[in-house]
């Protein structure tokens, strides 16, 4: 035996605020179908049916009606921030490297280049590519070798 379907009410002030979203229009579209999606059960519609309407799972108008229940309006339309990837050249990382570039160069050598700096770089256990190197040496205003960064330029 299934379950009886509960029906699904917006407030009137939830409902007055997805009414202006949609019909302004200027949102993102994924925010909008949710709105659209949400303003459907709210009329009674079939979650099969609104599925098909706006091109969405039927997964997802279960998820949006379940956000609104948990959390509101704005959290069943909105998105959660998305703190993307991490940065691997951290200002400790950028220190060894403004370090390592205003050192004395390597036995053999009149200056560093990125590559060398990237070798001593990798004995220090930290792993990063030659492009990130030449990058932080360019943002610090740093070229390896050069006297007026105070590494010697033999």
């Amino acid at each position: 035996m299934g379950q009886i379907a509960k029906p699904f009410v917006l407030s009137a002030a939830d409902l007055t605020t997805l009414d202006q979203l949609v019909r302004k229009g200027k949102d993102a579209a994924h925010k909008l179908t949710r709105a659209r999606a949400l303003q459907f059960s709210h009329q009674g519609q079939h979650p099969q049916q609104i599925s098909q309407s706006l091109g969405i799972s039927l997964a997802t108008v279960f998820n949006l009606r379940k956000r609104y229940r948990e959390a509101g309006l704005q959290r069943a339309i909105g998105e959660k921030a998305r703190p993307g990837q991490p940065r691997k050249v951290t200002p400790q990382v950028e220190a060894h490297i403004t370090q390592i570039a205003c050192s004395e160069a390597p036995d053999g050598r009149t200056r560093w280049t990125a590559n060398l700096i990237n070798e001593r770089l990798v004995k220090l256990d930290i792993h990063i590519d030659d492009e990130s190197v030449r990058l932080t040496l360019k943002k610090v205003n740093s070229s390896p070798g050069l006297k007026s960064n105070g590494a010697s330029g033999k």
